[in-house]
């Protein structure tokens, strides 16, 4: 396979996951928001907009605007709509399309036309407005939408390498995504030890209906810890996300590269470890330890297969 065909499936695949946890957040954000204060709901803004790392982008985009909006309202069309922010929904789901689109002869044409349907939808809609006014609608379409590829690609791809860089990409994304939200939101489970603040976090990475079923009715934060970051049968967890990773990386033919030994550093200080010990060693310090070597993997995913030189291959040298 061609290196910039692998780079856009594997890209593809994470914008394509970017697009629906983005959602996910927004969605549980504004709902967690409705009946709270002003302060609470610009300092809750504000930590969504640090875990997604656009603050300082949102801040001097809000600035411009012509007309002032409400903390909430500037932040559902940042994060949703404002194509010149790369992490906001519509712009992850046009980059999503094009990537799919420069590679549409090593993908489904269901999975090409799920995806081109749901850019096309949304673009025919005034997203603007409609993320004020009729929020939920919004986060619906395109949580559905997004689910659908992802389950259109699943049973219309086989497993090549194709599906298995779409695949790594996603992998990679949402276990990146995962240990974020638990660094902003796990204070917030250790403050307000109400069913609220569990709900709002479980029901944001799509795993509310999972942790009942394992843990019935307990508000520990110690057991949501569990479930999200070590739990290798929940397809939301951190740890299920590393392993399906590595699992495509080895197939692909890098199980012993830089890749694959920077995912396996991640992946292991997961398996060998338990919640207490996660705690004991300080949870913060741990997840950003785990986001480096996942950025790391990421670089060595690109260093390996995307901008490889060859052994051999000349090489330019720039003269005076």
């Amino acid at each position: 396979m061609l290196a910039r065909l692998a780079e856009n499936l594997f890209w593809g695949g994470r914008y394509l996951e970017r697009a629906e946890d983005v959602t996910r957040l927004v969605d549980v954000t504004h709902h967690l928001l409705l009946e709270s204060p002003p302060a609470e709901v610009d300092r809750t803004w504000t930590a969504v907009l640090e875990q997604l790392h656009v603050s300082d982008g949102f801040d001097a985009w809000r600035s411009g605007l012509a007309a002032p909006l409400s903390t909430t309202d500037a932040a559902l069309r940042y994060l949703m709509v404002e194509r010149d922010n790369p992490s906001a929904v519509s712009s992850c789901l046009w980059s999503a399309r094009e990537n799919s689109r420069s590679v549409r002869e090593l993908i489904s044409a269901e999975a090409w036309e799920a995806t081109n349907g749901l850019f096309l939808k949304l673009n025919a809609r005034d997203l603007a407005a409609e993320v004020v006014d009729r929020p939920y609608d919004v986060f619906s379409t395109v949580k559905l939408g997004c689910q659908t590829i992802v389950g259109v690609l699943i049973e219309t791809m086989p497993r090549d390498e194709a599906y298995r860089f779409l695949t790594l990409g996603r992998m990679l994304e949402r276990a990146e995504m995962t240990s974020r939200l638990i660094d902003v939101r796990y204070e917030q489970l250790l403050v307000d030890r109400s069913a609220r603040q569990r709900v709002a976090l479980l029901r944001s990475i799509g795993a509310l209906e999972s942790f009942r079923r394992r843990y019935g009715v307990s508000n520990e934060p110690n057991d949501v810890l569990a479930l999200l970051l070590l739990d290798a049968d929940h397809p939301r967890s951190v740890l299920f996300a590393l392993d399906r990773a590595e699992e495509q990386l080895v197939r692909i033919g890098s199980g012993d590269g830089r890749a694959a030994r920077a995912l396996g550093r991640a992946r292991a200080g997961l398996r060998y470890r338990d919640v207490e010990e996660l705690l004991a060693e300080g949870l913060h310090d741990f997840l950003d330890a785990l986001q480096h070597r996942l950025r790391e993997t990421s670089d060595a995913v690109a260093a390996e297969f995307f901008r490889h030189t060859p052994p051999g291959a000349m090489i330019a040298v720039a003269t005076a």
